[in-house]
């Protein structure tokens, strides 16, 4: 199978296996009243970008797009900082990045020379993320994972593999802080995609679940926990006076099957675990914006989000769809994804992304970079040729229009 995005799970738990591609399963939603449904909708209305006159604060902050494992170039920079300057000059400044020891010279292969990383802060000091971290970015998410956590689902862990989590966090964050502790910026250290991380590969529909699905869900809260641990104990002591902070957060994919009976980590993982942030994947509430609200609302109900960001904090940490797929009214969908999300207070909006990584039947057999658009299935701002997609048009509109 081509690399595509559900193959990071694979990069990131090891020997985990990925079927191809799956569509969300469409759920049947606990019924709205007419009132209940027409009360959304005028909300979400009311937050779509075109109907304000002026946008959120922030906005170039809060609202941004990832930039890993793209199938193309267009410099002969070294490819992460290629695609960081690029989101800058869109005019964002939230990023979204890959920060894996074990995957950085896969996650951005193009123009670069990486090294061999034991751990979170040998890959931060790598040349390549010190000249990110120094960009001049607000807010960076940083899909950490480390070679440590990769036994994260075995049964056999005991006190010891929790404490080594814990201190990978710690002295990450700590690093973090002490590099950047005058500058106000924001780190939210996250993983992928965690309903398919707790069911052992992407595209597992759990239905029914397999028999020790509590054991495993019971595990991911553990894990969770001491990640969370380390980045509070060094926010603690570094954060006090600094005008950087980390924060971490767990990221879930799939509230559909909450509403069909399904286990999900929003109805057996978050209550359990008190987190800064809660992300959402949200490729399954794209129905339309009252989808996409309501699952927003559903994952604030379950969430424990601590004093960092307040209660019921949520992001959207990933949205998009393929445009060579999906032409059809995409800059549309997006002011309406983008009026459910502030009408439901989401904190965070990263689209997925940059440069598309995702080849078409045309491009599966094409060796890297692809020029061809139509090698792709079009998750992308910006083309092989250059160009803006719509979303890019959309998007960089917006962040202009926040700027002026």
């Amino acid at each position: 199978m081509s690399v595509n995005r559900r193959t990071f799970l694979k990069v990131a738990a090891g020997s985990i296996s990925i079927p191809a591609l799956l569509k969300p399963s469409v759920a049947a939603q606990p019924a709205l009243s007419g009132a209940e449904t027409e009360h959304i909708r005028e909300q979400i209305e009311s937050h779509r970008p075109s109907r304000l006159k002026k946008l959120p604060s922030e906005f170039t902050a809060r609202v941004g797009a990832a930039h890993v494992a793209g199938k193309y170039h267009l410099t002969s920079k070294p490819f992460l900082l290629e695609g960081a300057e690029k989101l800058l000059e869109l005019g964002t400044r939230l990023g979204k990045f890959w920060f894996m020891p074990h995957g950085a010279a896969h996650d951005y292969p193009f123009n670069s020379q990486w090294g061999q990383y034991r751990n979170f802060v040998e890959l931060a000091k790598s040349e390549y993320f010190t000249s990110l971290f120094a960009l001049p970015f607000s807010t960076i998410f940083l899909e950490a994972h480390s070679p440590v956590e990769q036994r994260w689902r075995s049964s056999g862990n005991g006190p010891d593999f929790y404490e080594r989590v814990t201190e990978e966090l710690y002295t990450l964050t700590a690093h973090l802080y002490r590099t950047c502790q005058q500058r106000p910026i924001t780190f939210i250290l996250q993983h992928w995609e965690g309903d398919w991380f707790v069911r052992g590969r992407g595209g597992e529909l759990w239905n029914p679940p397999p028999p020790d699905w509590r054991e495993l869900c019971q595990r991911m809260v553990k894990w969770l926990a001491a990640r969370q641990a380390g980045v509070a104990k060094a926010r603690a002591e570094f954060g006090r006076n600094s005008k950087c902070r980390v924060a971490h957060a767990t990221e879930v994919n799939r509230v559909l099957d909450f509403w069909n009976g399904v286990p999900t980590l929003v109805e057996h993982v978050l209550p359990n675990v008190e987190l800064d942030l809660v992300s959402y994947s949200a490729y399954d509430g794209l129905k339309d914006g009252v989808t996409l609200w309501r699952c927003i609302e559903e994952i604030r109900k379950h969430a424990r989000t601590g004093s960092l960001f307040g209660p019921g904090a949520v992001c959207v940490g990933e949205i998009g769809r393929p445009e060579n797929e999906h032409p059809e009214q995409i800059a549309e969908h997006w002011d309406e994804w983008l009026g459910a999300a502030f009408a439901s207070k989401a904190l965070y909006v990263a689209h997925w992304e940059l440069y598309c990584n995702e080849p078409s039947k045309l491009g599966k057999e094409v060796k890297p970079p692809l020029t061809d658009p139509a090698q792709l299935r079009g998750f992308w701002l910006v083309k092989p040729d250059g160009s803006l997609s719509v979303s890019g048009k959309y998007l960089a509109g917006l962040w202009k229009r926040s700027a002026g």
